[in-house]
């Protein structure tokens, strides 16, 4: 099989937003199954990605938004890794240098998925580069050896998932949505976000109601529930107040922290109010370091 000797790409790759989660169990690998329904929003990031031939194999990573980049350890870099790894073992593998310019627009630390996405969008690329013909099934176990979010994105819909993130369930068709999502001047750690949990976790989890997210007649609101946010919220009680405000705002069906935080969202079943409460929500936390995303629902796998 003859590769190019060299090659380029710009990739676009979603955030994410849950609408509700639930922790179902703590297992015996440490690991936790949730239940949760994500959809994928219009706050995008941007890779550039570069392959050319030569005698070594390297890969390397630079990002103008993030000075302090420890690219070894971003999933960018593991997602390409495993790949080319892949690949060898595959007997398709060209040596060669693959560097990756990632403009980013979604706030790390938040709750939004952003790197995960990004490495979904490698595994995607580097499955078309070397035309590996790696069905879903594999490419899934590739990315949640990776992180637990990666296979949301390997092909972003509204999707119920459950497990460890490796069982996905689109929920079609999904209804139009528009978010204000509100990212404070500080970021979370979703490993402390895990170990903070102080809610006993009930053996006959039931679920919540996932139905309201489909196509349906409007609704006046959502029944929106996340299991992190006692603890996280406890701990940064700004959140409560964000998120207290965003409920009352004019024509909110509800609001929730999105994944372990920090970044609390209202939805919005229509663009103008949600644009009126970015705009009163930048004067009211002016000079408070925090960011503000205008975003929408996006379906880009929707067949």
């Amino acid at each position: 099989m003859v590769l190019p000797a060299t090659f380029s790409a710009f990739i676009i790759t979603p955030a994410k937003v849950n609408l509700g989660l639930k922790i179902v169990r703590r297992r015996d690998d440490g690991y936790h199954d949730i239940y949760t329904v994500m959809e994928p929003v219009s706050l995008v990031d941007t890779i550039y990605c570069e392959f050319n031939a030569a005698p070594e194999e390297s890969i390397s990573l630079q990002s103008p938004q993030m000075m302090e980049l420890d690219a070894e350890s971003n999933l960018v870099v593991k997602a390409a890794r495993k790949m080319v790894a892949r690949a060898r073992e595959q007997g398709v593998s060209i040596h060669g240098h693959w560097n990756f310019w990632l403009e980013k627009n979604i706030p790390a630390g938040a709750g939004l998925g952003g790197g995960s996405s990004n490495a979904a969008g490698i595994i995607r690329l580097l499955n078309d580069f070397y035309k590996l013909g790696l069905e879903s099934d594999e490419l899934i176990a590739i990315a949640v050896a990776i992180g637990a979010d990666i296979p949301f994105f390997l092909a972003p819909e509204l999707s119920l998932i459950e497990g460890i993130g490796d069982r996905i369930t689109p929920l079609k068709p999904a209804r139009r949505r528009y978010y204000l999502l509100i990212k404070p001047a500080f970021s979370i750690n979703t490993g402390w976000a895990y170990s903070s949990l102080n809610a006993p976790v009930a053996s006959d989890f039931s679920g919540y109601d996932i139905e309201q997210f489909r196509e349906q007649p409007e609704a006046l609101s959502y029944s929106l529930e996340n299991d992190f946010e006692a603890s996280v919220m406890a701990s940064y009680p700004q959140l409560a107040e964000i998120k207290a405000w965003l409920a009352e705002s004019p024509g909110s069906l509800g609001a929730l922290m999105s994944g372990s935080g920090s970044v609390v969202y209202a939805v919005y079943s229509e663009l103008a109010p949600a644009v009126r409460a970015e705009a009163d929500a930048r004067q009211r936390w002016q000079g408070s370091g925090g960011e503000f995303f205008l975003a929408r629902n996006l379906n880009l796998f929707h067949s």
